[in-house]
């Protein structure tokens, strides 16, 4: 037990230090001629990847029946990692004004052009799951309920990807590639699931 504790805070520790890193180099580092965008674009990987890590989490579960023993030791971090992506996120979005110069025009953008809307509705989902990341949540809103509003990541995961190939244009076919291997995995999931289902007399 203490060692898979030990594990659980090593790994919690190891998010924050990266994202530390990057914070870091605005002090020691050099960030380039204009160190917002870079931290902006840094940071963002970050998001990505946790969001990722965290739903392919969610894939396997569904997939994996009964769940390996490696696989329950995780799913109850889902929720830090998850909070964690957002309040990351947030950094994120706050080196994006600070990039535009906190000028009206940075909030215009956000709903005029489309890499930021998607951005933007994305945040707003997040901003909602993180809210309801708790106990206290899950008892007012009911198990069910609260099941149904977490799935909304999904939907978060699709959004995010589409910003990043609107931007990423030199990335695109490494992140093509990513988005391709998430939706296969989501369609084994959906599959198993459909299979799952008790048949109708």
């Amino acid at each position: 037990m203490t060692q898979s504790k030990t594990l659980k805070r090593a790994v919690r520790l190891g998010i924050w230090l990266w994202f530390g890193y990057w914070i870091a180099q605005i002090f020691v580092g050099d960030l380039g001629a204009s160190p917002a965008l870079t931290l902006n674009h840094r940071i963002g990987t970050i998001v990505f990847v946790l969001l990722s890590v965290n739903i392919t989490l969610g894939v396997a579960l569904s997939l994996l029946k009964p769940a390996p023993k490696w696989l329950r030791f995780w799913l109850s971090e889902r929720r830090f990692w998850g909070v964690s992506t957002f309040l990351i996120l947030t950094t994120h979005v706050f080196f994006y004004f600070l990039n535009e110069g906190f000028e009206p025009k940075a909030w215009t953008q956000m709903i005029t052009k489309t890499y930021l809307m998607f951005a933007s509705l994305a945040f707003l989902i997040l901003f909602v799951l993180a809210l309801t990341s708790n106990d206290f949540s899950v008892r007012k809103l009911g198990g069910k309920c609260w099941k149904h509003i977490q799935r909304s990541v999904y939907a978060v995961q699709i959004l995010l990807f589409g910003h990043l190939l609107l931007i990423e244009k030199a990335n695109v076919i490494k992140y093509a590639i990513w988005l391709f291997a998430l939706l296969v995995a989501q369609g084994a999931r959906w599959l198993v699931v459909f299979w799952a289902r008790p048949k109708r007399p």
